[in-house]
């Protein structure tokens, strides 16, 4: 899917919140500046929560909603065991919320194997193309929704 713009950003996130649910991690994927935080902000407002940021020098911020979001930002892990310094089971396997991460190649080998995997490229200033793999169930079904 090709995004022109900040509207149509807000627009996709949108279509997508409406279909994640408690027990779902998803991982964005995507150089600096590609707009992984935009759209898990995006997310957030549409869970009614106002106040989302990068969570780059917490590791994690937690978000109380309509549903509870776990942010996490890897960015700073040089090696994936620093994963172990956090309670992160209880983030990669929430019960209780949606986890969104950002730079989670950074502890590939901790990740989830159920997760949905959505891809930001940056064409330009203003254009992205984000992709979900089309791995597991859940990712087709997201897929199969959104491209309709």
């Amino acid at each position: 899917m090709i995004i022109n713009n900040l509207d149509e950003m807000k627009i996709f996130a949108n279509k997508l919140a409406s279909q994640l649910k408690e027990g779902d991690v998803l991982n964005l994927i995507g150089e600096m500046s590609a707009g992984k935080t935009t759209l898990a902000s995006f997310i957030s407002k549409y869970f009614s929560i106002d106040d989302s940021s990068s969570p780059t020098f917490a590791i994690v911020n937690i978000y109380e909603g309509d549903i509870k979001i776990y942010h996490l930002d890897l960015y700073r892990f040089d090696e994936a065991d620093e994963i172990l310094d956090i309670d992160y089971e209880t983030y990669f396997y929430p019960d209780d919320g949606l986890t969104i991460l950002e730079w989670g190649e950074n502890v590939a080998d901790y990740l989830p194997e159920e997760m949905i995997n959505l891809e930001i490229r940056k064409i330009d200033e203003n254009k992205r193309e984000v992709t979900i793999s089309d791995d597991s169930r859940r990712e087709r079904q997201l897929n199969e929704y959104l491209s309709n």
